[in-house]
């Protein structure tokens, strides 16, 4: 069994952007700060809702009305930017024949209201609201980081990311703490040393802020995601990657179940929970939500996508595999295969490994025709001294 949880490598840069969102920020008892009023809270809910659970259409009237409601303020704004966030997210399982322009559109969307959110968030600093004017210019600047470190404009990145540091230093100092900071403070704290460790190159970057702390970075997202309104979400997401990441398969496990509970139109949940069922094991559950998924993309449902059939494949054939149906596994791991031709990246782990239970099972049927069809095509998309690479040219040497 292998583990694939999705995240590209150069994603985790991001987070140091995505720190510079609620990192620090306080509230001042003589500030005009919304951040913690109720009211406002409860009129967001069900548009903040609705947008976990993919119904933009319904979010975005929600967030319209917000923004007259208070128009002269950037939360509604930025709220709008979050879900063009998720959008995006939900939109990279496209077929890359499919993604390119679908998400160019989205981006170029995303970036205008994130400079909206900062053309606000500069004049209600300027009339004298500082907190809620340097908090939203932090939390803008950082969010526009992040998604131009995911499209690898490094110096667009590290001035977005810069710009938003340097409004966080003016409200650090602040005594009356709000939750929504631990979410940032976390982030920061886990994914800076996360970094270092995992990518020694990027050691330089990472000097360039603060030292951060594993351990109290988890406490703190912990913390985020039980007492914070706005980050609650985003906090319990980044702890089921997290907690994937750290194999603590307990945790991501209730968290995952916990999101796509609460928002079972999420694609992306959905796809989190049936992944960490097959991590654990649970088949008899993973079979169950993988042919879910696969129902969910034949009827068109928004967010289920190629990538996501292509996982779900491949989770049925380990299950067809391990209940001894060798046909259904075989046409599983195909189909799964012929779901990721439709990337560019072909040396994705789950293809490899297909190839590779291919291989084994036709070498075990005597077909060995086809045991080197996919053996080979398990040496054209994996190192040398990757395991399933070794395994292939064993079994090669035996053909």
């Amino acid at each position: 069994m292998i583990d694939l949880f999705c995240c590209s490598n150069m994603n985790y840069i991001s987070f140091l952007f995505l720190s510079f969102f609620y990192p620090y920020a306080t509230y001042s008892e003589d500030s005009l700060s919304i951040l913690t009023n109720l009211d406002i809270q409860i009129e967001a809910t069900a548009a903040i809702n609705k947008m976990y659970d993919f119904k933009f259409d319904d979010a975005e009237k929600e967030f319209n009305w917000l923004v007259q409601e208070y128009k002269n303020h950037p939360l509604p704004i930025f709220l709008k930017g979050l879900s063009l966030w998720w959008k995006i997210d939900a939109y990279s399982g496209l077929p890359d024949k499919n993604k390119n322009d679908k998400l160019q559109k989205l981006d170029d969307d995303f970036l205008e209201v994130m400079d909206q959110s900062i053309s606000i968030s500069k004049s209600i600093y300027k009339n004298g609201n500082q907190i809620d004017g340097a908090f939203f210019l932090a939390a803008s600047y950082g969010f526009k980081g992040r998604l131009l470190s995911e499209r690898k404009k490094w110096r667009s990145a590290a001035l977005a990311g810069f710009n938003a540091l340097k409004y966080l230093k003016e409200i650090r100092q602040d005594k009356l703490m709000i939750p929504e900071i631990s979410f940032g403070n976390g982030l920061f704290n886990y994914y800076s040393v996360w970094i270092s460790n995992r990518y020694p190159i990027l050691k330089p970057l990472v000097k360039l802020f603060p030292d951060g702390d594993k351990v109290e970075g988890i406490n703190q997202l912990k913390s985020a995601a039980r007492n914070s309104f706005y980050t609650r979400t985003e906090a319990q997401t980044f702890l089921v990657r997290i907690y994937s990441g750290e194999n603590n398969l307990r945790e991501a496990t209730f968290l995952s179940k916990y999101l796509f509970e609460t928002f079972p139109d999420n694609s992306i949940f959905h796809r989190y929970y049936t992944q960490l069922l097959y991590r654990t094991s649970n088949f008899f559950m993973c079979k169950e939500e993988s042919l879910k998924i696969i129902d969910n993309y034949n009827n068109r449902k928004f967010g289920y996508y190629a990538n996501d059939v292509r996982l779900a494949h491949f989770y049925l054939g380990e299950i067809f595999l391990s209940e001894k149906k060798i046909d259904e596994a075989i046409l599983s791991f195909r189909n799964s295969l012929e779901f990721a031709s439709k990337f560019k990246d072909n040396k994705m782990g789950y293809s490899v490994y297909s190839n590779y239970l291919l291989g084994k099972i036709y070498y075990e049927r005597g077909d060995m025709d086809q045991s080197k069809e996919f053996l080979k095509a398990v040496l054209k998309t994996s190192k040398r001294n990757n395991d399933l690479n070794i395994r292939s040219r064993e079994l090669l040497k035996k053909i």
